[in-house]
Parts: C-alpha cells; sequence; structure tokens
C-alpha cells in the first residue's frame, strides 16, 4: 500500500483564516485577526517574508491553515486575543498551543513556534510556553513593534511555575 503525504500549499498572507467562513466573526475573532495582522505587519517593516500554508493532511478531508509563517526566521506564528482563564484555565491559550502543536508537525523540524498575544504573559502561562517550546510575543508599549522575554533583560518577579519540577531540556 502506497503511503500518503500531506498536501501542502502557499497561499498569500491574509486571504485564509482558521476559522469557518461560513460563521460570523466574533469579537474574539476580530481582534484576533487585527492582533495577527499587527505582528505581520511589524514583521514586513523589519524586512521579514511573511505567507501562509495551505495543508491536507494524508488521508484526511480537513483542511489545516497556517495563518502566518515568518520564512525569513522559519517560524510558525498563532494567535491569541486573551489572556483570560475561563473555565478553570485558558481556553484560548490551549486552543493556540493545541494548533501550534497540530501545524508544526508539517513544517520543517528548526522551525520555532511563536505565540503572539494581546499582552505580556503571566509567570504561569510563560513556564507552559516554556514547557512546550513557544516563544510568546506581545505589543511593546508603542503598540506598533512587538517583544518577548528573549528581547529583554527583565528579571520575573516570580519565578515559573512548573507543576513537575524544572522542564527537561
Amino acid at each position: 500500500m502506497a503511503t500518503q503525504e500531506p498536501v501542502i500549499e502557499q497561499a498569500p498572507f491574509g486571504e485564509h483564516f482558521d476559522y469557518l467562513a461560513d460563521r460570523p466573526v466574533t469579537p474574539y475573532e476580530q481582534d484576533r485577526r487585527e492582533l495577527l495582522a499587527r505582528y505581520a505587519r511589524s514583521l514586513q517593516q523589519h524586512g521579514h517574508e511573511i505567507t501562509s500554508y495551505l495543508i491536507r493532511p494524508a488521508g484526511s478531508k480537513d483542511q489545516l491553515v497556517v495563518e502566518l509563517f515568518d520564512a525569513t526566521a522559519s517560524q510558525l506564528v498563532v494567535t491569541c486575543a486573551t489572556l483570560q482563564r475561563e473555565n478553570g484555565w485558558a481556553a484560548g491559550v490551549w486552543y493556540a498551543i493545541g494548533t501550534l502543536a497540530d501545524l508544526a508537525r508539517f513544517l520543517p523540524a528548526h522551525t520555532r513556534n511563536v505565540l503572539v498575544l494581546p499582552a505580556e504573559p503571566d509567570s504561569d502561562l510563560d513556564g507552559l510556553c516554556v514547557i512546550r517550546s513557544i516563544t510568546p510575543v506581545w505589543p511593546a508599549d508603542d503598540n506598533a513593534t512587538f517583544t518577548s522575554h528573549q528581547d529583554q533583560t527583565r528579571r520575573l518577579r516570580e519565578p515559573l511555575f512548573h507543576p513537575n519540577g524544572e522542564p527537561s531540556l
């Protein structure tokens, strides 16, 4: 039996979204798309080449959407427009982390995962990102550029929370 391969098609940025086209755009989705567009503009202003991908996993009828891929820095980018902890945890953050994990399977192994957030994450969310090898970024004070802990030389006010001890490296 022949092994099927996923079908991966490059697409222009901004034409495809990880959201059903026949559903009305919610306020959360609108905020998420605006954050995505701001981050994309910031990358382009720094000379980065950006694109999107449409992925049909082997043997699947589903289509996955990579809304933003930074080809210059080899970064898979997913946005989450909330830091709110709903239903006992940050459902939007969990969805975004799951999306990164799902999409990363189809991209080169050296691709870095980036989670764009609306504001600086607290130490717990930051710790979750560290454990999952995700770089969180958020708008800087001017709201036109973005920053991350890698960009800053700040001391954390509290240690990262790792429920099972320190993450393995």
